[in-house]
């Protein structure tokens, strides 16, 4: 798999756990050289320490991935240390929750800076790092949650929708350098990605916590579905089949669909209460 690329390197935002790390481990199952990155420098350290013991060349690296220095920083020291940067994958984010009138303009800004102007960051400062024609790739991590746009998820809902627009342009911008793009779609799954939320959004986290929990796709399922459309040169990719039929539905029924999410509102708000 992946035997296409030319350096075997690759960069990982979100690498200390859940999903981030179930990809470190499956590019190091592979023998790749890993650039770990996360705001959790332990857990990232870690997780290297783990991938290297599976064969891989890992090094973790702090990031924050608000702020525009950090990823400036990784960027000269790979841009002097490792070989051309293969892959991308701009995984890192939060998890938000909340409807219009409860969306501060602090949760709106924070929800737009960590899970959107993150991936304009890793996508800006790190695709310099990557071999002109190819071949490269990169992978954004959105949510299924921006394309069904169901409601009490509003700032969380349009992050990822503008996460799925750029991967979208960008693949239409750098397709014919034979560097592709696909965006991760991913609907409920476990993970620890509900520790970001603030104490002010906890009404909906345990409705949410139900779902992530009876979930039977699990975050290194969502990874093997990553490398596949690496593999495949993939766009969209959404790993519940309950959100691939979702999707359809929409796209092919959007007024019944947006029916459907009016009439379930009531119900929704009952259940977060």
């Amino acid at each position: 798999m992946l035997r296409r690329f030319n350096n075997k390197t690759v960069i990982i935002t979100g690498g200390a756990s859940g999903l981030g790390e179930a990809i470190v481990m499956q590019f190091a199952k592979l023998g790749w050289k890993i650039a770990i990155v996360d705001i959790n420098l332990d857990g990232a350290k870690a997780v290297a320490e783990r991938a290297n013991n599976s064969g891989a060349e890992a090094i973790a690296f702090y990031c924050d991935i608000g702020e525009d220095k950090d990823f400036k920083s990784i960027a000269k020291t790979l841009a002097k240390d490792f070989p051309p940067i293969d892959i991308i994958i701009n995984n890192a984010g939060i998890a938000t929750t909340g409807l219009m009138v409860d969306c501060s303009p602090e949760q709106w800004q924070r929800a737009i800076n960590l899970n959107l102007s993150s991936v304009y960051r890793g996508c800006h400062y790190w695709m310099p790092l990557m071999e002109e024609n190819g071949p490269g790739h990169i992978v954004n991590t959105a949510s299924f949650a921006g394309i069904a746009q169901a409601p009490t998820m509003l700032s969380y809902n349009v992050s990822k929708a503008g996460v799925i627009a750029l991967s979208e342009t960008l693949r239409a911008e750098i397709g014919f350098r034979n560097i592709g793009v696909s965006v991760l779609c991913p609907a409920f799954f476990k993970t620890n990605l509900l520790d970001s939320m603030t104490p002010g959004e906890e009404g909906v986290k345990p409705l949410v916590q139900k779902w992530m929990e009876s979930s039977k796709i699990t975050a290194e399922d969502v990874a093997n579905d990553a490398l596949n459309a690496i593999e495949k040169n993939k766009l969209m990719v959404i790993s519940h089949d309950y959100a691939r039929k979702a999707y359809r539905f929409k796209r092919f029924f959007p007024t019944w669909y947006m029916q459907q999410l009016i009439k379930k509102t009531p119900k929704l708000l009952k259940k977060a209460k």
